[in-house]
């Protein structure tokens, strides 16, 4: 078996990815398998207190994660669909929802990594914001958080100057820039950095200084996938990933358990990511304009690639 990590057919590679993606699923669907089955007993909550969300907010956000989230696996089954075995690896590793699985993994690893430095300085991660939470009312803030904070951090601080800059360019279709998928770039490059230091300075009420490098790391690993692969697969990430972390909430500490097997799996593709920092340095400095439809945009890496043979009728 083939075990070089540098090889984009590492077995490995593949499995490791393979099984962040099923995490990613498995957390979208129990969690809103959860909130649809506790909604009668529990939405209350969402407007009986003088602070409330409300109902309309987190409908909205929703309506957004499931909309991102039949985007991102129905271009998986689209990829997948009617090929042979043999290329159905590579395949897999192309699609957005890969992509994010890698980076879902290494969220973890990271995250995992921020907690226990913070444990060795004796500067705890605090999280009082969620003391007066119900389950139901964090799992639906950590919901609307992923769509809420890709609109404000990816899209309105990253997307908005990338096709202001591409319109003043003159570049055709700039306005598709506003929803990611461009491609990193050197301007995308500052933009990515200056979005994640707010986004790691807007999550520190309610938490300690230990939540900055934490959120700053997160927030340059959602903004890649967004910059690269559109805000479809950043809110998929971002939403599953604050969703996952309700169930040790919800667990008494043992929902830790399948966020450190995660965080294992984001070591290895964290190494595979060191080994291969270089390529992603970008050497343009704007984008190169996408010709054609949205959806035809966000799969612009796997019309780059040498097509792959068709399967014999």
């Amino acid at each position: 078996m083939n075990l070089d990590l540098r090889d984009p057919d590492c077995k490995l590679y593949v499995c490791c990815t393979a099984v962040s993606v099923a995490a990613i699923l498995a957390t979208a669907v129990a969690s809103l398998a959860y909130l649809i089955a506790a909604a009668p007993s529990e939405a209350y909550i969402l407007t009986s207190k003088e602070e409330s969300m409300g109902v309309t907010f987190p409908m909205i956000c929703a309506i957004a994660f499931l909309a991102c989230l039949a985007l991102i696996v129905r271009d998986l089954f689209k990829r997948l669909k009617g090929r042979p075995a043999e290329e159905r690896d590579r395949r897999f590793m192309r699609a957005p929802l890969s992509k994010a699985g890698i980076l879902f993994a290494i969220t973890a690893f990271t995250s995992m990594l921020v907690i226990l430095i913070s444990d060795l300085i004796g500067e705890g991660i605090t999280e009082s914001f969620t003391d007066d939470m119900t389950n139901y009312e964090l799992m639906v803030s950590m919901l609307c958080a992923g769509p809420e904070e890709e609109f404000i951090c990816r899209m309105l601080l990253i997307g908005l100057p990338v096709t202001l800059l591409c319109m003043a360019a003159g570049h055709k279709g700039s306005l598709k820039n506003f929803f990611g998928g461009f491609g990193m770039s050197r301007a995308a490059l500052v933009l990515l950095i200056i979005s994640s230091v707010i986004f790691g300075l807007l999550h520190l009420d309610g938490w300690s200084i230990m939540k900055f490098p934490d959120t700053f790391i997160s927030g340059v690993l959602f903004g890649y996938v967004y910059i690269q692969y559109g805000v479809h697969a950043s809110i998929v990430m971002h939403s599953t990933f604050d969703l996952m972390a309700c169930f040790d909430v919800f667990l008494d500490g043992a929902g830790t358990v399948p966020i450190i097997a995660l965080a294992v799996l984001g070591a290895a593709l964290t190494l595979r990511s060191l080994l291969k920092i270089r390529s992603y340095i970008p050497e343009n400095n704007l984008n190169e304009p996408f010709e054609g439809s949205l959806m035809e945009m966000w799969e612009r890496e796997r019309r780059s690639q040498p097509p792959l043979p068709r399967p014999c009728a």
